[in-house]
């Protein structure tokens, strides 16, 4: 092989060490879109919203929030304590899209938990702090309100823990499919929604850059492979 094509990979390769550091990196990790879950994941284990089930409306009680900017959906945590034990426990969340200031009809992703707890226990350690992971991955864009909803299973009653930092006002349903908003001094339903920064953004934030800041590990790689680069190019010219 001569010296010229190997000069050839090495600058290839050195290449795509550089895209991968830059993409890559920001791929992996998942931004904070919204939580109002206090210092160190803190939330109200004795005070909380009572979710039921409304057989017309899919869920009782929802949570907007606003991205800043355009995210995929890739986790959400909240937690969620049952209040009379019940064998058909379990809680029905979703992502829901805007309509008219109230959660649309159709969500754009589903989950599915059981209570992890009876409400009023204190729990340590956080111990009820619960993840779902989408799978859907929906696109989140920025300065658009969604909804983050819960419901009951029919004839159950689960708490939706409160938060702790003053996050105020949620919308709730009567039992006949109607929405409204809550009082808005109710403290909200502690949770926090995380996202993947999309790699391609909305218009409406066209003036934002769109590639992602490489982490200070990954600049030190990419330095290393420039560097590596460098000296590979000195020893052909030596030879």
């Amino acid at each position: 092989m001569s010296p010229n094509s190997l000069q050839l990979r090495t600058i290839s390769f050195s290449l795509l060490i550089f895209v991968a550091l830059i993409f890559g990196d920001s791929a992996l990790r998942a931004d904070t879109i919204y939580t109002n879950f206090g210092t160190g994941v803190a939330y109200a284990a004795g005070a909380g919203v009572i979710v039921t089930n409304d057989g017309v409306a899919w869920s009782s009680v929802a949570v907007a929030f606003t991205p800043s900017a355009d995210y995929s959906l890739t986790s959400i945590e909240f937690v969620v304590s049952d209040l009379i034990p019940n064998d058909s426990n379990d809680v029905t969340l979703g992502i829901f899209a805007d309509n008219n200031g109230q959660p649309g009809a159709t969500p754009l992703e589903l989950f599915g938990v059981s209570p992890t707890g009876m409400f009023g226990e204190m729990f340590p350690d956080n111990v009820l702090v619960t993840t779902v992971t989408s799978i859907v991955q929906p696109l989140l864009l920025a300065e658009t309100q969604y909804w983050f909803g819960m419901n009951a299973a029919p004839g159950d009653l689960v708490v939706w823990n409160q938060n702790v930092t003053s996050a105020n006002g949620f919308s709730e349903t009567d039992g006949s499919g109607n929405w409204s908003a809550s009082d808005p001094a109710q403290a909200q339903g502690v949770f926090e929604v995380d996202g993947a920064l999309a790699a391609v953004q909305s218009p409406s934030t066209a003036d934002t850059p769109a590639f992602p800041t490489p982490e200070p590990g990954a600049w030190l790689l990419m330095a290393s492979g420039l560097t590596a680069l460098i000296l590979s190019r000195r020893r052909f010219r030596t030879r």
